[in-house]
C-alpha cells in the first residue's frame, strides 16, 4: 500500500463509495447460513462484501429476485436479495435492518463503544492509523494527533472494506467526530463490529 496521497485513488474511492449501481467489493472468508421463509437453511460461503451487499458461494439453486434471510457470525438474521447469479456464485443485496441490529441499535445512528484502530488518509498526507473510540452507522469519533481541520475531507478504511469518504464533524481535542458520507447499511454495521470487536 501506498504510503503517499493519491488523487486517482481518492476519486476512485470516493465514487465507489458513493455511486448506486455497484459498488467496490473487497474479499472476506465468512461461513454463512440462510434461511428460507419456509424453514429450509443450507449453508453458504461470504467470499466479498460491500457497504450494501456481498457475493456468496454455495450449492444451493438460486433464483435472481429470490429473498431469504442470511445469518453470518452468529449476528442475527440479515434480509437479502439474490441480484444475479453465476456458475454456484451469487450477488446479494442487504435489503432491510438485520435483527440484530433492530435489537441493539433503536435509533439509527447511536454510537457504541468500541476500541480498534481504522486507517485514514487526508489529502496531501500519508495513510495513518488511528483508535476509534465508538461508532455508528452515520459516522465514528476517533483520537487525532494530527488533528484534521472543521468540515475537512477524509477517507476511512475500515479492515475487509472499500474506502469511506467522511467529514470531520467537531474537533475536542484529543477527539474528532466524523460523518460517514454515505451511512453504512445495519447490516454491513454488525459483520463490522463482530471483525473490530464490538
Amino acid at each position: 500500500m501506498s504510503l503517499h496521497w493519491n488523487p486517482e485513488e481518492a476519486v476512485r474511492a470516493h465514487a465507489a463509495a458513493t455511486r448506486p449501481d455497484r459498488p467496490e467489493r473487497r474479499l472476506v472468508h465468512l461461513t454463512g447460513h440462510a434461511l428460507h421463509a419456509d424453514g429450509h437453511g443450507f449453508h453458504m460461503r461470504v467470499t466479498n462484501l460491500s457497504y450494501d451487499g456481498c457475493a456468496v458461494t454455495t450449492d444451493e439453486p438460486l433464483a435472481v429476485g429470490q429473498t431469504f434471510k442470511l445469518s453470518v457470525l452468529g449476528r442475527g438474521g440479515i434480509d437479502v436479495e439474490v441480484k444475479w447469479i453465476e456458475a454456484g456464485k451469487a450477488g446479494l443485496r442487504f435489503t432491510k435492518p438485520s435483527e440484530a441490529a433492530q435489537a441493539r441499535t433503536p435509533r439509527a445512528a447511536e454510537r457504541l463503544g468500541l476500541l480498534a484502530e481504522i486507517s485514514l488518509r487526508r489529502p496531501g498526507r500519508p495513510t495513518f492509523t488511528v483508535r476509534v473510540c465508538d461508532i455508528s452507522t452515520h459516522g465514528c469519533r476517533c483520537e487525532f494527533v494530527d488533528r484534521p481541520n472543521p468540515d475537512e475531507q477524509l477517507l476511512v478504511k475500515f479492515d475487509g472494506l472499500e474506502p469511506l469518504a467522511a467529514t470531520a464533524r467537531w474537533i475536542d481535542p484529543p477527539l474528532t467526530g466524523l460523518k460517514f458520507e454515505r451511512p453504512i447499511h445495519p447490516a454491513v454495521f454488525d459483520l463490522l463490529l463482530a471483525r473490530l470487536g464490538g
